[in-house]
């Protein structure tokens, strides 16, 4: 029988991942996107969501494969990112770096970006990393 290890990490970059947890929640959460980003208030703003998921991660460049047990438990959890990741690049493609925030989110792909986010985020936070 194996021993837990109490305080040991499930991956090796906690908090990288819980800066991506972070960008998942916001980015799954239309009350708060239209509460805070709508009037450019509220922490993460979308930039640092942005930021969170795909520039510190790489995850554009070398995929979420790449990233199993740095960031993601398993190739589940890897899927699932990367199909957030392959919707919000769509969204960001369309309009550019510097559109404004509302742009992005009344762009007719970010429902894409709100049900896969909403679901990666789900899975990333659920209880199995206790296990």
């Amino acid at each position: 029988m194996e021993e837990e290890h109490p305080g040991e990490q499930p991956v090796q970059w906690p908090g990288r991942r819980k800066d991506v947890l972070e960008a998942l929640r916001a980015l799954s959460d239309r009350d708060y996107q239209d509460q805070h980003w709508r009037s450019e208030k509220g922490r993460p703003d979308l930039t640092a969501a942005v930021h969170w998921l795909i520039d510190d991660t790489f995850i554009d460049e070398h995929g979420a494969q790449a990233l199993i047990s740095y960031l993601f438990l398993d190739q589940r959890e890897a899927d699932l990112v990367q199909l957030v990741v392959d919707t919000l690049l769509r969204v960001l493609d369309d309009l550019g770096p510097v559109a404004p925030d509302n742009a992005y989110l009344d762009h007719p792909g970010w429902i894409n970006v709100l049900h896969a986010a909403g679901t990666a985020h789900a899975a990333m936070s659920s209880d199995k990393e206790d296990v």
